[in-house]
C-alpha cells in the first residue's frame, strides 16, 4: 500500500509535524491539552473541533479501551487500526467540555494530571486544574488517571534527583487514589524523555511528537503521540488519512 504524502503544516517546527503516526500495527495515541471554546493552543480545540475531529478520525479508527494497556503480560495490540485517546496536564475544562462529547462518540481516554496542581483554580485555562473529585467521576466514567508529575517539570533538564521526586510522587499519587494499575501510566511532561526516565519496568510511558514511531515491545517508555494541530481542521482529513495508510 502506497503511502500518500506527508501533509506539512505551516508555522509548525520540523520537529513537532504531527504526520508521523505510530509504528504499523500499533494504536495510533493522540494527545490534547484543552477542549475550550475560546483559548489558542497548539494541541487546544474548541468543543465544536474536537467532536469534528473524533468523528473524523474514528471513521478510520476504532476506539482503543485504555484497559487495554493494563492486559497481564502487556498492552493488547488491535487487530485493527485503532486509536488512544491522552490528555495532558489535568486541565479543568477537560470535564466541562471535553468529557460529554467523548462520551458520546463512546471514547475512553487517559487523562495524564500534574498531581500536584490537582485543585488550583483560575479565571485563567492554562491555570485552571482538575479537582481529584473531578478525576474520580472521569474514573467513574471508565477514563484512566496516569501520572504527569507533580509540577510539570522538563524531566529531560531537571537535575536526577529532582525528576526522580517528581515522576516518584506523581505515581505514588495515582497508586494511592486509583490502584496500581493506572499507576503504572505516565506521560513526560513537554515531550522531553530523559536519557535515564528513573521510571519502573512495569510502567508504560508516554512521549510526544518528539518520541519515534517505535513499536511498543521496542520502547515502551518512550511511546510517540501525535495531534490534530489547532486552527488546521480543514487537512485534518488528509491528516487521518495518512495515519491509516501509515499504520497498515
Amino acid at each position: 500500500m502506497t503511502v500518500p504524502e506527508a501533509p506539512y503544516f505551516p508555522g509548525i517546527p520540523a520537529e513537532h509535524q504531527p504526520a508521523t503516526g505510530s509504528a504499523p500495527g500499533w494504536p495510533l495515541v493522540l494527545y490534547f491539552h484543552h477542549v475550550h471554546p475560546e483559548l489558542r493552543h497548539y494541541t487546544s480545540v474548541t468543543p465544536d473541533e474536537f467532536a469534528t475531529g473524533l468523528e473524523r478520525v474514528l471513521k478510520d479508527f476504532d476506539p482503543y479501551d485504555p484497559a487495554d494497556l493494563l492486559a497481564e503480560g502487556g498492552p493488547r495490540r488491535p487487530d485493527r487500526p485503532a486509536v488512544l485517546v491522552t490528555f495532558d496536564d489535568g486541565y479543568r475544562d477537560n470535564t466541562v467540555h471535553a468529557r460529554e462529547i467523548l462520551d458520546r462518540f463512546g471514547v475512553r481516554a487517559v487523562f495524564f494530571v500534574c498531581t500536584g496542581l490537582l485543585g488550583q483554580r483560575s479565571e485563567q485555562p492554562r491555570q485552571d486544574h482538575l479537582t481529584y473529585e473531578e478525576c474520580d467521576r472521569l474514573a467513574d466514567d471508565g477514563h484512566l488517571i496516569g501520572a504527569h508529575t507533580r509540577t510539570h517539570p522538563h524531566l529531560d533538564r531537571a537535575p536526577a534527583d529532582e525528576g526522580r521526586r517528581e515522576t516518584e510522587g506523581s505515581l505514588a499519587d495515582v497508586r494511592a487514589r486509583y490502584g496500581r494499575g493506572p499507576a503504572r501510566l505516565f506521560a513526560y511532561p513537554y515531550g522531553g524523555v530523559p536519557e535515564d526516565p528513573a521510571l519502573p519496568d512495569e510502567v508504560l510511558a508516554f512521549g510526544t511528537v518528539r518520541s519515534p514511531a517505535a513499536p511498543w515491545t521496542e520502547s515502551p517508555q518512550a511511546i510517540r503521540r501525535t495531534y490534530l494541530p489547532s486552527g488546521s481542521a480543514d487537512a485534518w482529513d488528509g491528516l487521518v488519512r495518512h495515519w491509516r495508510t501509515g499504520w497498515a
